[in-house]
């Protein structure tokens, strides 16, 4: 059987979200631990961009608990934003990727895996879930499938603006508990 592609996209900033959704900080980093937890167990290739937050932490916890396939995507050059804060993520990567920029560092993320992840909103999530619509509106891409789950987004859904245009690829589960059942199930669908 081959490996799970696995795409993670979520907040950077976490006390934004913790704010915003008034939960604890501490119950967003138990969820991304267990969230990598999980991806070790199901032995997904992980791949996420070299930041802080959700994502780098669901990352971290995915290599502490036997992860052996991280792939960071890199934005080698730092247009249009810097990119010397994400060089501390390369160190835990199996394998890193460099992209020309951001955008692309942004776009291959939802892009080159079979499954996404969505662990939380921000920004910069939002463009993400915009390139995720498109691609699945314009038939690009292998991404067939998105997890949205709802413990960890505000209001418990997605953005409607998107929402309406990928329910077809849109999965939702309740909580990150229920992740372990998803993966099961879709990884069958993919492969």
């Amino acid at each position: 059987m081959k490996t799970l592609k696995i795409g993670l996209i979520g907040p950077t900033n976490i006390k934004k979200i913790s704010k915003l959704t008034k939960k604890p900080v501490g119950f967003f980093i138990k969820k991304a631990k267990a969230v990598g937890k999980l991806l070790a167990e199901f032995n997904c290739e992980v791949w996420a961009n070299g930041d802080k937050g959700m994502v780098s932490t669901v990352a971290l916890a995915y290599k502490k608990n036997g992860g052996r396939k991280l792939t960071i995507l890199y934005p080698h050059q730092p247009s249009p934003w810097p990119n010397k804060h994400v060089r501390f993520y390369k160190k835990y990567a199996n394998k890193i990727k460099k992209e020309s920029s951001w955008f692309w560092a942004n776009y291959n993320v939802v892009t080159q895996p079979d499954l996404c992840i969505c662990v939380g909103l921000s920004a910069g999530t939002l463009s993400e879930l915009a390139y995720i619509k498109w691609n699945y509106q314009l038939k690009c891409g292998r991404l067939k499938r998105l997890i949205a789950i709802k413990e960890l987004l505000r209001a418990r859904k997605l953005p409607p603006e998107i929402e309406v245009d990928i329910k077809k690829i849109l999965i939702y589960i309740n909580k990150v508990g229920d992740l372990k059942g998803a993966l099961a199930k879709y990884s069958k669908e993919v492969y």
